[in-house]
């Protein structure tokens, strides 16, 4: 299925930004129940591995023994430009998590996903994340007449 932003338009002054997270539910798997988040950062002024760099720090202050497994600048299946980093931390229930975290730049924005996985569900689920992430396509949406 398709999604093109939501099924609503609205129209902020000048002074407000959009900073919605979008958040896609996944399955239930391996103790894990599966969500994709996708934020979107319209002004990004430095270079995307900058961008991704900053992000993945502030990722690390916030959890607590977690490790950087991978890190890298890549290339999505169609050739866009990416960055991916892939962590492991271990919460306090004692089962390790699995984040990955992957940053596409395209018309000045920065399109941030996130999403936890399970030592198994990283080479399943996260299979259909990688599809669901190289879908990303820019989408024009038209201003909705003021009334």
């Amino acid at each position: 299925m398709s999604r093109a932003n939501n099924d609503f338009a609205i129209n902020l002054p000048a002074n407000w930004e959009d900073q919605t997270v979008y958040a896609f539910m996944g399955p239930y798997d391996s103790g894990v129940q599966h969500l994709l988040t996708l934020s979107v950062d319209p002004h990004v002024e430095t270079s995307l591995a900058e961008y991704a760099q900053e992000r993945l720090n502030a990722t690390l202050d916030t959890l607590d023994n977690c490790e950087v497994l991978k890190e890298e600048e890549t290339t999505l299946s169609g050739g866009r430009p990416a960055y991916e980093a892939v962590l492991k931390w271990i919460p306090t229930d004692g089962n390790a998590i699995f984040r990955r975290q992957v940053y596409v730049q395209m018309k000045g924005k920065v399109y941030c996903f996130a999403s936890n996985f399970s030592k198994k569900t990283i080479k399943t689920i996260g299979v259909e994340v990688s599809r669901i992430i190289d879908s990303l396509s820019p989408v024009v949406v038209e201003q909705a007449e003021s009334d």
